[in-house]
């Protein structure tokens, strides 16, 4: 019997993932192995072509059944296959546009209780909700992609390649990996980011879209997991690639 993930980012055991249907012919097989669902999210019209099925541009988990969403999901076929789900989907008032940063309303970090955001681009009412009503405490961050820039390991270890959000997460008591810029595909872009490329499938398994053979760090990485009780989870051969991550809806 599945329930939701109750800490987002941060599944015990993962029944199902969220993520753009444009990579379903990638990813689908790889999680299928991993005995993980597909829950295919429609491409975003509102933002960037090369970046529509980026996750983290139209959806945001509160954890439990709660998921924030971008405007052109609602009277959607995903928004209603949700609802059936118990997912119980929040519209906030944003208007959401190809240029950063009204494409990057959605893009908070969960990280245990602790949110990563830029407070000047995310809707009043996100953080009111998940300050108050979730009890997060508020990490500024002047990093609008906050969600794409972290990939979250533990509720307290975190792999980061931008130095402001490094910063504010060891302030915060979080510890960090700080890893080099780049190395990360992402078609149409010099590059992509290390949250973008990797999810939590199980409190000791974080997936990979594909290896980190060409990445400088990548002794560094699999120490840091390692260090942390983690187990790299490699989806796809080929060089790891940004997909604007996936949320993990349910566990087992």
């Amino acid at each position: 019997m599945s329930r939701f993930v109750l800490s987002a980012n941060l599944p015990e055991d993962c029944h199902a993932v969220i993520y753009g249907e444009k990579y379903v012919n990638l990813l689908q097989k790889a999680l299928l192995l991993n005995n993980i669902g597909s829950i295919l999210l429609p491409g975003n019209p509102c933002v960037d072509a090369r970046l529509s099925g980026h996750t983290d541009l139209s959806l945001l988990h509160a954890g439990g059944e709660t998921l924030f969403a971008a405007p052109y999901l609602r009277e959607s076929r995903f928004a209603r296959d949700m609802e059936t789900l118990g997912v119980h989907l929040r519209f906030p008032e944003m208007c959401q546009t190809a240029e950063y940063p009204h494409d990057a309303a959605l893009n908070l970090c969960a990280v245990g209780k602790r949110l990563f955001c830029h407070k000047k681009i995310v809707p009043a009412s996100i953080v009111y909700y998940l300050t108050n009503d979730k009890c997060f405490t508020l990490i500024p961050t002047r990093q609008g992609y906050s969600r794409c820039a972290c990939c979250v390991v533990r509720e307290d270890a975190v792999i980061t390649a931008d130095r402001g959000i490094a910063a504010s997460a060891k302030a915060a008591g979080v510890q960090v990996l700080l890893i080099t810029p780049g190395f990360i595909r992402l078609d149409g872009f010099p590059y992509g980011f290390i949250g973008g490329a990797s999810f939590k499938i199980a409190s000791d398994r974080l997936a990979f879209t594909g290896t980190l053979d060409e990445h400088p760090d990548k002794a560094a990485i699999l120490a840091f997991l390692e260090a942390h009780g983690v187990e790299p989870v490699f989806l796809t051969d080929g060089p790891v690639f940004d997909i604007g991550s996936a949320i993990p809806i349910t566990e087992n």
